[in-house]
């Protein structure tokens, strides 16, 4: 029974890795979306000035109305806006669930470690607290 109870506890820990490399693997897609949105957010703002100063520049000669340099702008930082913010917040979330998910099942792998090992005679905790 004693190599019964090794195997249980041994494959609850191979589980409990399992749920942690999967953590790890979750939290490197999060952090991967935010790094490529703020890359994307930065290259937008590049481009996006460029062609506002170069409307602002014919906007100060009198060629096209303010309004026009505005319009350059808006589409495109909508777009990218909206898009940016809803991958980040996306990988954020499911991060976040995903740990919580690993916590709780960590936990119920953890106490089913225990139970197994307490069902197969406690492994002499009983005795130590006892000779003491």
């Amino acid at each position: 029974m004693t190599n019964q109870a090794a195997s249980t506890s041994a494959r609850v820990w191979d589980a409990i890795e399992v749920e942690k490399r999967r953590d790890r693997f979750v939290r490197r897609v999060t952090v991967s979306a935010w790094t490529v949105t703020f890359i994307l957010v930065i290259t937008l703002v590049v481009m996006v000035s460029m062609q506002v100063a170069q409307m602002a520049k014919a906007a100060l000669v009198g060629a096209v109305p303010w309004l026009a340099v505005l319009g350059v702008a808006m589409p495109l930082v909508i777009v990218l806006g909206i898009l940016s913010v809803l991958i980040a917040t996306l990988g954020t979330i499911g991060m976040f669930v995903r740990m919580r998910t690993a916590s709780l099942t960590e936990i119920q792998l953890r106490l089913s470690a225990l139970e197994s090992m307490l069902a197969s005679g406690g492994s002499g905790t009983g005795e130590t607290a006892g000779s003491r």
